[in-house]
């Protein structure tokens, strides 16, 4: 195999990366492992507001709020008239 040629009356067998090496290692993992729990977290929270929107939105459809707007203007009883706009 050949390398990058070593400095002279070098074991090669003797040389590691260091104490530097160590570190970067070190604060890469520790980065990681940060943004790891981060996304953890920003992910329990966007399911549970999910969650919260779907049983507002099932809600919604069960039991309409009384006093809502018709849509396209249309009479919210049959007793009433169309409004202007509106379908007949």
């Amino acid at each position: 195999m050949t390398g990058v040629p070593l400095a002279e009356g070098v074991d090669p067998t003797l040389v590691s990366p260091g104490v530097g090496a160590f570190w970067a290692l070190l604060a890469l993992a520790l980065v990681i492992i940060l943004i790891a729990r981060s996304f953890t977290v920003h992910m329990r929270r966007i399911q549970a507001r999910a969650a919260e929107q779907a049983e507002a939105d099932r809600q919604a459809q069960e039991d309409p709020q009384e006093g809502e707007e018709p849509i396209d203007g249309a009479p919210s009883s049959p007793d009433e008239p169309p409004r202007e706009g509106g379908t007949p």
